[in-house]
């Protein structure tokens, strides 16, 4: 075996260093460019797919949201015309107008011509009380 010197010793252990810096510089780059070349185009279509499938969900609510309200207007106009003809109603008849008016009022946000017919309503189905 031969005689190995500190100078000998030293500048392995520096081309050591040096070998597994530049191999984690590559490793590095290596992922850095995965990322830009294949990551990122792939997050970006799941980033537009997601602010595409909201916008549906916005749409989707927002026609939910007529539907409901116009279902709620069609059972109070039905209920008015009922009143309005004399016809004979059962309670349950009357909760469900309640609870429509309630819904158009308070979750759709209705004030239209449904309110002002109600109100009318309220007031002459109180005077005959």
């Amino acid at each position: 075996m031969e005689n190995i010197t500190l100078g000998d010793l030293s500048s392995n252990i520096v081309w050591l260093v040096a070998f597994i810096g530049g191999i984690l510089a590559i490793l590095t780059y290596s992922k850095s460019m995965l990322n830009k070349v294949i990551a990122n185009p792939i997050l970006a279509k799941l980033d537009k797919n997601k602010k595409d499938l909201e916008s549906q969900i916005r749409s989707i609510k927002n026609e939910l949201t007529i539907v409901g309200q116009d279902q709620c207007k069609n059972y109070l106009v039905r209920f008015f015309a009922d009143v309005e003809n004399g016809e004979k109603l059962s309670e349950v008849e009357i909760e469900r107008a309640y609870d429509a008016y309630e819904k158009y009022t308070k979750t759709y946000k209705g004030n239209s011509y449904i309110h002002d017919k109600w109100e009318k309503l309220m007031r002459k189905e109180n005077k005959n009380d």
